[in-house]
């Protein structure tokens, strides 16, 4: 297994490394207007800059992006600074965002999977089954803006006190109830079309496990309904549950940066149009090269689960 795994990380550490070299020809080339050629010259130099010496450059941090009747489009929304420092500070609230998400969304799809499993023709698995068509054709972005609009105590029609708004992001170290206050409805927004997937590949990959002899031998051995459930069929369909999850973290990528925008949490993602109309070549990198170290990072951890889970993979 270990020489397994190993191989997976060597091949997701060269994509990373694949990947911020395209993104720096391509924003060199297009925002810069260096040529090809010299582009791809710098890539050595750029690569040692970003992983050996952690410099990511400086941000231009002022200006104006300009429509074509030359009228203000939309202005930086971040000051000069070294991008390192700015990823820093603004990429641990994208990932507190995303492994709360993370676990909320697996935690819920599995539970919601586990019981449609179990009691396949009952109200509450119709109920399920529509809530996960609903979660899967709904974009999370819309269901952000109704709590915003309804429930959100600063702006929402029905404003609830313990329902966040834009701009009351507060950092745990400063306020640990004013931070739990401002993230759990983002935490659930990323997390419910997670749960969605996770819910349907749970259903049909334990419908599938249920049907093994071994389980049949756990259930003639007069084992108890939730023991078999729990300690005999979940083990055993969690590998494509753990698959399936590593490969929607790059949607969930996409999910947190519209939650981010809309709830005015302080991450990498809210700079990502600013950045693209004032050209800022250092934001738009940083925010490649963290969206895909958090997708390799993720794709690992789901091998890695798989691998200790499935002899089949080792």
């Amino acid at each position: 297994m270990h020489r397994i795994l190993a191989s997976r990380l060597a091949a997701l550490v060269a994509t990373v490394v694949v990947a911020t070299a395209l993104a720096h020809v391509l924003f060199a080339t297009s925002l810069h207007g260096v040529a090809l050629g010299a582009a791809v010259r710098e890539i050595p130099g750029f690569l040692a800059d970003t992983f050996l010496r952690g410099e990511f450059g400086d941000s231009s941090g002022g200006g104006c992006g300009f429509s074509r009747e030359g009228t203000v489009d939309l202005c930086a929304t971040y000051g000069a600074a070294p991008v390192g420092e700015m990823l820093r500070e603004r990429g641990l609230v994208d990932l507190q965002l995303l492994i709360g998400g993370l676990l909320i969304g697996t935690l819920i799809g599995l539970a919601a999977g586990r019981r449609a499993a179990a009691r396949p023709e009952t109200r509450g698995t119709r109920v399920i089954h529509a809530l996960v068509v609903f979660l899967l054709s709904c974009p999370p972005y819309f269901l952000g803006f109704a709590v915003l609009v309804y429930f959100a105590w600063s702006s929402g029609e029905l404003a609830l006190p313990f329902v966040s708004g834009q701009g009351d992001y507060v950092p745990f170290g400063e306020d640990p109830l004013g931070f739990l206050k401002a993230i759990w409805a983002p935490w659930i927004l990323v997390a419910l079309p997670l749960a969605a997937f996770v819910a349907r590949m749970t259903e049909a990959a334990l419908r599938e496990v249920l049907d093994e002899d071994f389980i049949r031998t756990a259930r003639a051995k007069g084992l108890a309904p939730g023991r078999v459930l729990n300690r005999h069929a979940l083990p055993a369909a969690a590998p494509p549950i753990a698959a399936l999850t590593g490969v929607n973290v790059s949607t969930m990528l996409i999910n947190a940066a519209a939650i981010e925008y809309g709830f005015g949490l302080p991450g990498m993602f809210p700079t990502l149009r600013a950045a693209i109309n004032v050209s800022d070549a250092a934001v738009l990198q940083a925010i490649v090269l963290e969206g895909v170290v958090l997708v390799v990072i993720a794709n690992f951890l789901a091998d890695a689960f798989q691998a200790r889970l499935d002899p089949r993979v080792r």
